[in-house]
């Protein structure tokens, strides 16, 4: 059994992993459904951006591993060339 500082500490950091995990999720849902929809690809090419920007940050900070992130960043790439 952890102590409970540990135990506090590790709460605390599985609840910030969760947030940037749950902004990670809904902004590649929101970059799929632009591409599904068939939107300017100005605003396509503004979502893959930020969907960049947080996989980076999330590997940063550790959250994800940096190769994942970049796997998910040349997945996308594709999906969106893909869809012009």
């Amino acid at each position: 059994m952890p102590s409970s500082k540990s135990h506090k500490s590790q709460l605390n950091k599985y609840n910030v992993n969760l947030s940037i995990k749950t902004a990670i999720k809904s902004s590649i849902t929101r970059l799929k459904n632009s591409v599904s929809a068939k939107d300017s690809s100005e605003e396509t090419e503004k979502l893959l951006r930020e969907v960049s920007r947080v996989l980076d940050r999330a590997a940063k900070k550790k959250v994800l591993h940096k190769n994942n992130a970049s796997r998910k960043k040349s997945r996308l790439q594709q999906l969106v060339n893909k869809s012009k």
